[in-house]
């Protein structure tokens, strides 16, 4: 009976220091070719993004460009890759996100831009009593040429430099033009030509 019962004690230790331990897989953190030209992609994709920088219209449109510069009502951008300038009215711009983190606001609420055939409204006065009150919106120029192929007396080339005039007032949304100086030239043989310069306002 002895024997048998080391017999068996034999069997038991045998098998136990025989069997294998079997740890539970550990999950597989290797990614595939696909999956990480993915991760890829999208990291250059919102590398690109901060390379830009970000218009936001007041329509809801959002823009990425390079913004060249802001003069007067008009916005002077490039689209990214491209060395064209292109121009906008900057009144239908809300904000612009720099790339270089800055946010600038340009316009709070939404501007009445008018159309440029608006300028039939638009004044012009050589008396500055007219302007008293009103708000100075920008300094303007205009020039009518003649041609070598046809008179132009020099009160139709003033006539023509005044819708000049008008045009340009209209786009800055400016109600009246004082005009403050003027240059004609007439000279024979030349071809003639009507410098005005003056003055846009608003009434608010």
């Amino acid at each position: 009976m002895r024997s048998f019962v080391l017999v068996l004690a034999f069997i038991f230790c045998n098998t136990f220091l025989n069997a294998q331990v079997i740890l539970p897989d550990k999950p597989d953190t290797t990614k595939t070719d696909q999956e990480n030209e993915e991760e890829i992609s999208m990291n250059e994709s919102k590398s690109d993004e901060l390379k830009t920088d970000v218009v936001y219209l007041h329509d809801k449109t959002v823009m990425r460009v390079d913004v060249k510069k802001i003069y007067q009502n008009n916005l002077y951008y490039s689209l990214p890759g491209d060395t064209k300038v292109h121009q906008m009215d900057q009144r239908l711009v809300y904000k612009i996100e720099y790339k270089s983190g800055k946010i600038e606001i340009l316009n709070e609420e939404p501007q009445t831009v008018r159309n440029i055939n608006d300028y039939r409204k638009v004044k012009v006065t050589y008396d500055p009593d007219d302007v008293d009150g009103m708000i100075e919106v920008a300094k303007l120029e205009a020039k009518a040429e003649g041609s070598d192929r046809s008179y132009s007396t020099a009160k139709t080339l003033e006539r023509t430099a005044i819708i000049v005039l008008r045009r340009k007032a209209a786009l800055v949304n400016a109600e009246m033009v004082l005009i403050t100086d003027k240059k004609v030239h007439v000279a024979f043989g030349e071809i003639p030509f009507t410098i005005l310069y003056g003055t846009a306002y608003s009434y608010r």
